[in-house]
């Protein structure tokens, strides 16, 4: 292969990987709203709302309070954003590929982090002191339910491609 194919070939991967976690993951993200009971009417501090059980889509760089009100029962919580471990990984396949560019890009559109809560839950029997441990507990304990069924998946199918192998 002629060094005149090589160079074309080789900035095409780079152009192509650039900013892979924002091609990837994308500069929003889906926050889930979610209350029990359902029905309350949430507000977000960025200005957006809707009616639980529902989703807005919000900027990955945005931390942001969320209001959940209930008749006169009101709740409010603080929603972050933390560095993914999913966004980080793409962004360190870019640093690999040399897309220096891409790195920077992924930072700038927050395409690297995640909100934390999310789904972001009330229980209107938890008063406000608690609500935002509570909050934080529950959007864990999915976490780690779906980590779980995630390591369960993955050890059924290194067990099948054991037994094909024998």
């Amino acid at each position: 292969m002629s060094f005149r194919f090589i160079v074309p070939a080789l900035a095409a991967i780079l152009m192509t990987t650039t900013g892979c976690a924002t091609v990837t993951r994308g500069s929003t993200e889906e926050v889930t709203f979610t209350s029990k009971p359902s029905g309350a009417v949430v507000t977000t501090g960025l200005g957006s709302g809707c009616t639980t059980p529902c989703a807005i889509r919000i900027s990955r760089k945005e931390a942001f309070w969320v209001t959940f009100k209930r008749g006169r029962d009101v709740r409010k919580l603080h929603v972050t954003v933390k560095s993914s471990s999913d966004g980080t990984a793409a962004t360190a396949g870019n640093f690999i590929a040399g897309g220096l560019i891409g790195v920077a890009v992924d930072a700038d559109s927050g395409a690297t982090l995640d909100h934390v809560p999310n789904p972001v839950h009330v229980d209107f029997s938890v008063p406000q002191a608690d609500i935002q441990q509570s909050a934080d507990a529950y959007y864990h304990a999915i976490r780690k339910a779906e980590e779980e069924k995630f390591a369960k998946e993955r050890a059924a199918e290194k067990a099948a491609k054991e037994k094909q192998m024998q």
